[in-house]
């Protein structure tokens, strides 16, 4: 048995899948292979990295504390401006920075190159130009790409990140050399498909979507993040049913870019998860008759 995880999208709401990714290391429950789109992939990358929980919750709180001191999301890059030179696209906040924050985390770990993580890792992003579904593949050799997927294998780890978390109209698209990258999640928000690809027989599949009524509708920000994330909604639908353990957490009152409730996403996803125990034992391998007659397990 092999346990896949699909960790989809949701901004500074996937810290969320913190704890979730904690109660199944607490079950003893391995992951084989990692899937992650958006901040999801950002997740995953440190998952597959072989962090351990204790440093990966305290290194995910670092990042949000440079994010809101460098005030990432509150000024707009001057390098959107049409007349500057390396002109951003697609997005007014430079996503550059989000990579010059996260690479030298990956560095410090030994990882540089997607193939240097740990545990097979798949991360999609989306190219502007042709509209294609970009796969970031660590394990080429044990993924069965789709034929409409182009798989990249040799890449910077932080910058397949940073792709798969360009969000649209918010963090500029990546440039990577004929593809102009954004956001995994315009095309596959929940990367199940993924995992799948690498041979899991065993799936869980994290979102984060609303289970109350929108009222922040007077609001911009709150009302794009509701807009997206209704979109995404529809597109999870499609394939949620197929993961053999579905864990939803419904952050209703945190938007993808609340940057400074990052603690209160991890706590709802602790929160979340209490009811979740009995789904996770179903990913538990039961020892056959012979393992048990012959005291292997």
């Amino acid at each position: 048995m092999s346990v896949g995880i699909a960790l989809s999208g949701g901004g500074i709401k996937s810290f969320s899948q913190l704890p979730v990714l904690e109660a199944l290391h607490k079950k003893g429950i391995n992951i084989d292979y990692y899937a992650g789109t958006s901040m999801g992939a950002a997740i995953a990358a440190l998952a597959a990295s072989g962090l351990e929980l204790e440093v990966m919750i305290p290194l995910a709180l670092e990042v949000e504390e440079l994010l809101l001191k460098q005030r990432v999301f509150s000024r707009p890059s001057l390098r959107m401006l049409p007349f500057s030179k390396n002109k951003i696209h697609a997005g007014y906040v430079d996503g550059e920075v989000i990579e010059t924050i996260i690479d030298p985390i990956f560095q410090e770990h030994g990882i540089s190159n997607i193939r240097d993580v740990k545990v097979p890792l798949a991360i999609p992003s989306v190219d502007i130009l042709t509209g294609k579904l970009i796969v970031f593949v660590s394990h080429p050799e044990l993924f069965n790409a789709h034929k409409d997927w182009i798989v990249i294998s040799d890449v910077k780890l932080s910058l397949a990140v940073r792709a798969s978390c360009s969000f649209p109209f918010i963090i500029s698209a990546v440039p990577y050399d004929n593809y102009l990258l954004t956001d995994g999640g315009v095309k596959m928000n929940l990367p199940l498909d993924l995992v799948e690809a690498y041979g899991a027989t065993k799936t869980v599949a994290v979102t984060m979507h609303q289970d109350s009524d929108f009222t922040e509708y007077d609001r911009i920000q709150p009302l794009a993040n509701r807009v997206m994330d209704l979109m995404a909604g529809s597109k999870d639908e499609l394939v949620v049913g197929r993961a053999d353990v579905h864990i939803n957490i419904p952050l209703n009152d945190i938007w993808v870019f609340d940057i400074g409730k990052g603690i209160d996403t991890i706590t709802a996803g602790e929160q979340i998860m209490e009811e979740y125990q009995k789904s996770l034992e179903t990913l538990i391998k039961k020892p056959t008759f012979w393992e048990k007659l012959f005291n292997l397990v």
